[in-house]
């Protein structure tokens, strides 16, 4: 904030120092016309002038009236025939001239306090936001775009404001050949350095830089991109850096525009090379990413996002997690950073000015949070949880290749949850075999304005078209509880104050529902993208969603059947089960609220609300008896909820019948490596066991005799 209220102060004083000039020479100006004698207007001009650089807004005013009079005083023939109504005139316009400027200047200097004073309060709140987090030991929520978690104190990184902002300066016509040749010298200088480190890449990390160095390479390469900025200097007269600069802006904010997100992912790319070839023009001196070489011991990086080339500066012994604004799980800094095992987590919002440098953090990547000033239990479940995450994530490692099949070779289905599209690369990466839950309420939070249909339709498309011929579950938008959208809601109002959630909510907003269902209709041209209603309670609301996806199929006049699903995770579908199972082509257990709803307990207060509170008998149960029902029935069945994720809960749910996981891909190596401990057989007991007794503590004693058999957590 201070560095906005410092642009301010520039702008105002500017302002004034050229409103002063400018009126200085239309005083000039008219005592030429009228003929007067000109005697220092600059008396009274230069006065103006400081007033309002001073933001003294009266002060201005009264000048503008008194020093005119004063200087005809002095200027008027007084006891000579000179025209008494050309020195009247001359006051007069005068005195306009200035009344005018005084309130030009004045009325700048009002709203560059207002904008002071709105940046003071934000800065203010900013700070109590500040201090309410640390105080709370508040969890922020954000996203993992590489796995992990981290125990260490936060390290705000600001790059310089030299880097992308210096003074314009005009050049004249001879001065264009020597830009030109500037440019040509700072892109040549830029090449070298990128081509020296590809050649002294070692270690694993090497193939995953060496394609972003070849990525920047060409960008550098494309002579089409920098012959429009020397175009720019030899039309427009400028500096070689005001057309880079411009240049690289504008094709920056044009790829962040772009609806296909391995298109708007390269905006970072341009930021960055555009960075690197001012830095060799001179523009910003000595590269900022050195000072990220050298960090203080457990740093916790939180940037507002960092550029490719940051991450190669980056200290590998002291820095342990990143936390971003913005980077995406498919940006080249979250593929380093996974490929370096660096735990980063991005989408914090205003995670530079809610966080501060000292600042005792602790990061889970894989629940996507950051928590601010742990307590002292805080950070002895953590740490726990990260014990045995290392153990895990270890003994996955030991085999990177290996298939999702038990000891004795049963093939289990991996899917992916995501809620981004730029998230669908990570199925491949982590080799699952599609999506199995695409949270689609990222279109519809934190926008003024609905998604329109065309914007659905580019982010549902951008998704099929990756994964093609993989499957993809969309689940209908999923709001209530703590996802509510910030647009005006007019056809669903009673059913939020009434506490609806999920599809009763979808239902209640006919048109959203309508657009949404019919983006997601016209996806499934694509590939096999299938339709998945979440918080279903019965087999009402389950019928009319039904038969509104059957009119949209006629209107849009499809020619495969498209599959629809239903997620259970309320008591009221496993009490329907039998019914809801006969209306759709596949079910899917939602186990965090399913516990959640069937314990009674409050999710936001749990550590981890969808692995303990699973185990609980009475949640093993009802989760049994929807398994055993939909392999009755014949009918598709897979677990998308946090158990999913879990060894323990795992084991279970494979014994119960369960074949197909979706879950968070960074989970999947440490569940590949689990299912290949044990056989079917050995799970279906220690599942029959589980649900044979009644306490939590039997069933997690029950659970942790097996896995401790196991080598996975040896």
């Amino acid at each position: 904030m201070p560095r906005a209220l410092r642009c301010l102060d520039r702008i105002q004083k500017r302002y004034a120092r050229l409103s002063s000039l400018l009126l200085a020479a239309l005083v000039l100006w008219i005592d030429i016309v009228t003929g007067t004698e000109i005697q220092f207007p600059l008396i009274y001009v230069l006065p103006v002038g400081l007033a309002a650089w001073r933001s003294q807004r009266y002060l201005a005013y009264g000048l503008a009236m008194t020093l005119p009079v004063l200087r005809i005083g002095l200027e008027f023939p007084w006891g000579t025939d000179a025209s008494l109504v050309i020195a009247d005139i001359n006051a007069v316009i005068e005195i306009a001239a200035m009344l005018l400027y005084a309130y030009l200047v004045g009325e700048a200097t009002a709203r560059t306090r207002g904008l002071t004073k709105t940046a003071t309060a934000r800065e203010r709140e900013v700070s109590q936001l500040r201090a309410f987090a640390r105080m709370t030991s508040a969890t922020l929520q954000g996203r993992g775009i590489s796995p992990g978690m981290a125990d260490g104190v936060a390290w705000i990184y600001l790059p310089s404001e030299g880097e992308s902002t210096f003074e314009q300066q005009p050049i004249t016509q001879d001065d264009v050949e020597a830009e030109i040749d500037r440019l040509d010298s700072a892109l040549a200088a830029a090449i070298r350095e990128l081509e020296n480190r590809q050649q002294h890449l070692i270690g694993d990390m090497a193939a995953a830089e060496s394609a972003l160095l070849d990525v920047h390479l060409a960008m550098l390469n494309d002579t089409e991109f920098w012959k429009v900025c020397k175009q720019r200097v030899r039309a427009d007269l400028i500096q070689v850096e005001q057309a880079v600069a411009e240049e690289v802006r504008e094709m920056a904010e044009s790829l962040d525009g772009s609806t296909q997100d391995a298109i708007r992912e390269r905006s970072a790319d341009i930021r960055d090379i555009g960075r690197r070839v001012l830095r060799n023009l001179g523009v910003s001196g000595e590269p900022p990413a050195n000072h990220l070489a050298s960090l203080p011991p457990c740093t916790i990086l939180v940037v507002t996002e960092l550029l490719p080339s940051d991450i190669f500066q980056l200290d590998r012994v002291n820095l342990v997690a990143l936390v971003t604004e913005r980077n995406s799980a498919a940006s080249h800094v979250a593929i380093l950073a996974r490929t370096r095992n660096i735990p980063a987590i991005s989408d914090i919002k205003d995670a530079t000015a809610l966080l501060a440098t000292g600042d005792h953090l602790l990061v889970d990547a894989e629940a996507g949070t950051v928590t601010v000033a742990p307590s002292r239990i805080q950070s002895e479940l953590f740490a726990e949880r990260r014990s045995q995450h290392a153990t895990h994530e270890s003994a996955a490692a030991a085999d990177p290749e290996q298939e999702p099949t038990t000891r004795d070779g049963i093939r289990i289905g991996l899917y992916a949850n995501i809620s981004r599209p730029d998230e669908a690369h990570l199925v491949s990466e982590y080799r699952l075999d599609g999506v199995g839950l695409f949270r689609s309420e990222f279109l519809f939070l934190d926008v003024a304005e609905p998604p329109t249909l065309d914007e659905q339709l580019a982010a549902y498309s951008a998704v099929a078209a990756t994964l093609d011929p993989s499957v993809v579950v969309i689940r209908t938008m999923d709001f209530g509880g703590d996802k509510i959208p910030q647009f005006k809601r007019t056809e669903s109002d009673f059913v939020f104050r009434t506490g609806g959630r999920g599809l009763a909510l979808s239902l209640a907003e006919k048109t959203l529902f309508r657009t949404q269902l019919q983006a997601i209709l016209r996806t499934a041209r694509l590939g096999d993208v299938r339709i998945m209603f979440p918080m279903v309670t019965g087999v009402a609301d389950l019928r009319e969603a039904r038969h509104r996806v059957a009119e949209l199929i006629e209107v849009e006049q499809l020619a495969r059947r498209v599959a629809i699903g239903a997620m259970i995770e309320t008591p009221a579908a496993v009490i329907y089960i039998r019914e809801i199972v006969k209306m759709v082509d596949f079910v899917s257990i939602g186990t965090n609220d399913l516990a959640h709803f069937i314990l009674a307990t409050d999710r936001q207060s749990q550590e981890s609300p969808g692995a303990l509170a699973f185990l609980h008998p009475s949640v093993l149960r009802a989760t049994d008896h929807v398994v055993r029902t939909a392999l009755n029935q014949g009918i598709d069945l897979s677990v998308c909820g946090e158990a999913a994720g879990i060894p323990a809960a795992v084991c279970l749910l494979v014994g119960m019948g369960v074949r197909n996981f979706s879950m968070n891909p960074f989970q999947a190596s440490g569940i590949r490596r689990f299912l290949r401990q044990m056989t079917i057989e050995q799970m279906e007991t220690v599942a029959r066991d589980a649900l044979a007794v009644t306490t939590l503590e039997e069933v997690q004693q029950i659970t942790e005799t097996a896995l401790r058999e196991t080598p996975v957590l040896n």
